[in-house]
């Protein structure tokens, strides 16, 4: 079997897929899904995302972990979390109902800036619509169709949306919605632009995908370390948080932050970090 097949089956099956530990007594384990730019896990890039940066990074300081990475669905990590394992996800959001379960270290980096994404084809028909408003997207056009990654929080807004106005199907990876986008099986995406930005880089051309701005578009919403709500979990975000303290500032460590930004996005990175660096 060849290794891309390999890799579809283990990711499809939810199996875990362990990396060598790193030296350490105390068990850490970082889950990992496919979700570039921040997590790429396949391809001439793998291990350059934004998070896969930030874990090594983590990892280098944290030499007391016996640390190990393992390939698995996103919702197989909630899961995971909500049982208490020792896991420590890089890239979650925090949420009233994470809150239940879970710990999150300081702001590692940010999803900025959200767009409604639609294939360039069908761009007039949804600025007709203008101003764009995804309550009136989700209520008033039905036939428009979309899609949601099953267990992701994207913003507290969007999200109460999505929870009371779900929509007809979900996807395990963010290859699949932008495949469907690209053939017409779905009409729109509510996607960040970096997300997007790279996509259309694998399976289209430069001028393919338009992200549109909506009324109910975010601020700035920070990923964090996410681990299990329990006495470990807490004693390793403390740990995080003393090794973000000291690197967050640097320029290397903002370097991590803009990594895959689009060019037109940088400036708006650019004026909100020193709020990334203030929020707790």
């Amino acid at each position: 079997m060849r290794r891309r097949d390999l890799v579809s089956l283990v990711l499809a099956l939810g199996l875990v897929v362990p990396e060598p530990a790193l030296a350490g007594s105390t068990p850490l384990t970082w889950p990992v899904f496919d979700a570039p730019p921040f997590t790429i896990t396949e391809g001439d890039h793998r291990g350059t995302g934004i998070f896969d940066r930030i874990r090594r990074l983590l990892a280098s300081r944290l030499t007391d972990y016996a640390v190990t990475s393992v390939t698995v669905p996103f919702p197989r990590i909630v899961t995971s979390l909500k049982n208490g394992e020792e896991w420590c996800f890089v890239g979650g959001v925090r949420t009233p109902e994470r809150e239940d379960f879970a710990v999150f270290s300081r702001p590692v980096a940010m999803f900025y800036p959200l767009r409604i994404v639609v294939h360039a084809s069908k761009r007039a028909r949804f600025e007709a619509l203008g101003p764009l408003s995804l309550r009136s997207l989700l209520t008033e056009h039905r036939d428009l169709r979309t899609s949601v990654l099953r267990d992701r929080a994207i913003a507290p807004a969007v999200d109460a949306l999505f929870r009371q106005y779900p929509p007809g199907q979900t996807y395990a990876r963010f290859i699949e919605a932008y495949r469907m986008l690209q053939n017409d099986r779905l009409d729109y995406l509510v996607d960040f632009s970096s997300i997007t930005a790279y996509h259309t880089r694998q399976i289209a051309q430069a001028d393919d995908f338009v992200g549109l701005p909506f009324a109910e578009s975010p601020e700035p919403v920070f990923a964090r370390v996410m681990c299990a709500g329990t006495p470990w979990g807490r004693e390793v975000v403390a740990r995080i948080d003393a090794v973000l303290a000291t690197e967050r500032p640097g320029p290397a460590y903002r370097s991590i932050v803009e990594a895959w930004a689009a060019p037109e996005d940088l400036p708006r990175i650019r004026a909100v970090y020193d709020a990334f660096l203030a929020s707790d």
